[in-house]
């Protein structure tokens, strides 16, 4: 299985436990990268790249075994946390927790692994935290930070900027790492770094999309090149056990559809004597669904197959029907199910997101051209394809008029679905 390209590399191995023995769960085909938007004079010199997804049948990780060098991944990066309200004050809440909860916070330093926009750093810097460090590599990114209270690294998060941090500004009581633990490739490295720059009592917390959403959920529009893992907690506690760290808590969270807490400390410290009821529940679970199991996977396929069908003959039957169709949220989510649905200009006309660094380019692989969401009153269509569906209820909200002019939406997962009347305040997922 091992192969190369300039741009790409294969994986045999497993990333968590370097075994050989990966099981086929899906192969997405040659896939453009979701985050690749593009103008019309990029079109013709757009690459794909292979997209497989296996699970490791000795350490239980599900992960993408061909790995896109991230200069060419994150080339021209779109994704700003902070245009979403929902995140927003996500964030404060998560800022007010892991401080109140861990750090005497005019003692404290506190980093995070892709601090993107500073959406978690400002609020935590809000509350008097003595050190807030920021590491992120996407330029264009960070310098919407603009806070002199923040500092911030330029950067990959790897061992040698764990080793500059540390010589600059000692050992961290907190790292936190948002969306990102799923990007690394050399994940093993990074959690290493991690382990090295955390004070021995310290505490690292992540956020990550949950696999057990992602199955039960049919949630496959979250598999693309940037999410190389697809985390379960079985699969974490041997990893993490094999770096002398322990997960010492859980929190089930409902951001992007269904995300996962986790909050890790070093093998003797205080909170590794302390652990809560909630991991041991959430491990017995996990096993009862089959996650250290193959063919758990394997039904996964089968299911999102029905999804795709379903979603497609929707979408012939509209075209027949002279409807139009236009697409909201121009995110990687919604790249993958365009790509996967084979979805063309013969089912949607284009797409409307409401991130302005957007406007203008053009999707990944379909080239749908991507206008602001303030189309929709200008050239209103008929039905709303929404690819940010885990965000129905607010986007519902913003376009109510959309409904009382006779538009519908429709929900690709976890079931096809058309909405024809604003559900404000039932989730989608």
């Amino acid at each position: 299985m091992p192969q190369s390209s300039q741009s790409w590399t294969s994986r045999s191995h497993c990333a968590f436990c370097a075994s050989p023995h990966l099981a086929l769960v899906e192969d997405f085909g040659q896939v453009a990268l979701a985050g690749g938007f593009l103008k019309p004079e990029e079109f013709a010199e757009e690459e794909r790249f292979p997209m497989r997804l296996y699970f490791c049948e000795d350490c239980f990780a599900v992960q993408l075994v061909d790995v896109v060098d991230p200069a060419v991944l994150f080339k021209r990066y779109f994704y700003f946390s902070s245009a979403i309200r929902t995140l927003r004050e996500h964030f404060v809440d998560y800022a007010t927790e892991v401080v109140s909860r861990f750090l005497v916070p005019e003692q404290a330093t506190v980093v995070e692994i892709g601090c993107n926009d500073g959406i978690l750093l400002k609020p935590i810097a809000d509350q008097g935290v003595r050190t807030v460090i920021g590491v992120d590599p996407a330029t264009n990114v960070v310098a919407q930070i603009d806070d002199p209270r923040i500092r911030i690294v330029n950067d990959f998060f790897s061992a040698t900027t764990s080793r500059q941090i540390l010589e600059e500004h000692g050992a961290a009581d907190l790292i936190v790492a948002n969306n990102v633990f799923a990007h690394i490739a050399d994940i093993a490295g990074v959690a290493g770094a991690v382990k090295a720059l955390l004070k021995d009592n310290g505490v690292f917390v992540f956020e990550v999309h949950y696999l057990g959403k992602i199955i039960l959920g049919m949630q496959y529009d979250m598999v693309y090149h940037e999410h190389l893992y697809y985390y379960s907690l079985l699969a974490l506690e041997n990893f993490f056990a094999r770096l002398g760290m322990v997960i010492f808590d859980v929190k089930s969270i409902q951001i992007h559809a269904g995300s996962m807490r986790y909050y890790v400390c070093k093998e003797g410290s205080d909170h590794a004597r302390a652990v809560s009821c909630r991991v041991g529940n959430l491990r017995e679970e996990e096993r009862r669904q089959g996650f250290d199991r193959h063919e758990t996977f394997v039904r996964f396929a089968s299911d999102i197959y029905s999804r795709k069908l379903a979603l497609l003959a929707l979408l012939t039957r509209l075209r027949s029907e002279g409807k139009r169709v236009v697409g909201y949220g121009a995110s990687g989510r919604a790249n993958t199910i365009i790509q996967y649905c084979g979805i063309t200009h013969e089912h949607m006309e284009y797409m409307v997101d409401d991130a302005g660094a957007k406007h203008g380019f053009f999707t990944p692989g379909s080239h749908f051209e991507i206008r602001p969401s303030s189309s929709l009153q200008d050239d209103p269509p008929d039905y709303l394809l929404l690819f940010a569906w885990g965000y129905y209820s607010e986007i519902a909200e913003k376009h109510r008029s959309f409904f009382g002019a006779g538009g519908r939406m429709i929900l690709p997962l976890p079931d096809v679905r058309v909405i024809y009347q604003p559900e404000v305040g039932t989730p989608a997922a």
